[in-house]
């Protein structure tokens, strides 16, 4: 989800918080991990098969998010599998 010079767009994650406004009252996740998404002509699409019973333990704000920006977590995802 980074351009050449290492940068996240900050309107994916705008974009994925607009797609939970719908998946919430829907009761439902998605698997919020970045490479489930694509981006063509800077809209964000989900592209993962991945839906679950909503769970706030796993939502965007509680897992998702992590892995979206240079987190531990998401440093550490990325030490293991580069």
């Amino acid at each position: 989800m980074t351009d050449d010079r290492d940068q996240m767009d900050p309107n994916y994650i705008r974009q994925v918080k607009a797609m939970c406004e719908l998946l919430y009252p829907a009761k439902t996740n998605i698997d919020y991990f970045p490479t489930n998404f694509v981006v063509h002509d800077g809209e964000l699409f989900y592209i993962d098969y991945e839906c679950n019973d909503y769970m706030e333990e796993w939502n965007f704000e509680n897992w998702g998010i992590k892995y979206w920006s240079k987190t531990p977590e998401f440093l550490e995802y990325y030490k293991e599998h580069m």
